[in-house]
């Protein structure tokens, strides 16, 4: 049991108060400079209850703020990882409809980024709308896409009650700090018998627990980390049902995957050989649109409905 300022007093997914510690954080002083970094993270403690991973938090203003000022424009793999989601959306749009009629639906997407899946729902409705809170990104998405996206994390946003038949999250539940009470407020701004989609990465795969530390998705702006139990059980806690789940792959061009080995490892040996080793791949240019599909189920959707 621990009782070190930024872990939660009581777990959001079961209620339990114990956390052992799992892992030593690297990320010391720097949180600022490395808020959006791969492989740097805070201390990671797991519930003993349910499992979930949290990683120990600075207060919630500062973490807002921080949200608030990331920039996605101003680095190549940011704007290779945008320009690559509409291969993911047009996965993700596949789903949703399988759970709930996409044709003029008043739709929230929560962690829009610069609109790239609003732009490819607005075939489907003219009711969509986002929230995001990166100045940087809601702007471009406004004036770049024309979408409609307010600038603000969930606790500010004009959310009406029951205004919404559908609200979208990808990869966006691991970045709240307050992960109960922002899903209970998107819960109260469903329609009865709205549905919410959240995607996000399963830290309870083979995969995950082999890696342990080493896990890919451990960065510090991803403060909790769920499994499809975990994840079902917070939905259930804040008055969700949940309706299915599913996995689904995710695929990337090798000239994203050129670029991930510095973002990863900056200014590192590994960096260095890897970029090595994949630039003859990114001399071509049909070779550097190539996709390689991650092969291991790391991903999940989860559906839920409101009940009442």
């Amino acid at each position: 049991m621990t009782e070190s300022p930024g872990i939660p007093a009581q777990c959001p997914c079961c209620g339990k108060t114990v956390f052992d510690f799992a892992f030593a954080g690297n990320i010391g002083r720097k949180v600022e400079a490395r808020f959006s970094q791969y492989a740097f993270y805070d201390d990671l403690y797991r519930c003993r209850g349910c499992g979930l991973l949290a990683q120990k938090q600075i207060d919630r203003a500062t973490i807002v703020e921080l949200l608030k000022a990331e920039r996605y424009l101003d680095e190549t793999i940011g704007k290779l990882n945008l320009a690559e989601k509409h291969c993911q959306f047009d996965i993700l749009i596949d789903l949703i409809g399988r759970h709930a009629s996409l044709a003029e639906a008043r739709l929230l997407d929560v962690g829009a980024n610069t609109g790239v899946f609003l732009k490819s729902v607005g075939a489907y409705t003219s009711r969509a709308r986002g929230l995001e809170p990166s100045r940087e990104a809601a702007q471009s998405g406004r004036e770049t896409l024309g979408v409609d996206i307010e600038n603000a994390v969930i606790g500010e946003a004009n959310l009406p009650p029951a205004s919404f038949d559908i609200i979208t999250m990808f990869d966006v539940v691991e970045h709240l700090c307050a992960p109960e009470s922002d899903l209970a407020v998107l819960r109260d701004a469903l329609a009865p018998g709205g549905r919410l989609f959240i995607t996000t990465h399963d830290i309870d795969t083979t995969y995950a627990r082999l890696l342990g530390r080493h896990y890919p998705m451990l960065m510090y702006q991803h403060f909790f980390h769920f499994s499809p139990k975990t994840l079902g059980m917070l939905l259930e806690r804040i008055g969700m049902r949940v309706v299915a789940t599913h996995y689904f792959p995710k695929s990337w061009s090798v000239a994203y995957l050129a670029e991930l080995p510095e973002k990863k490892w900056p200014g590192s040996l590994t960096s260095k050989l890897l970029s090595a080793m994949l630039a003859p791949l990114t001399a071509s240019e049909r070779l550097k649109r190539l996709r390689i599909t991650w092969p291991l189920r790391e991903f999940f959707l989860c559906v839920a409905e409101r009940v009442e």
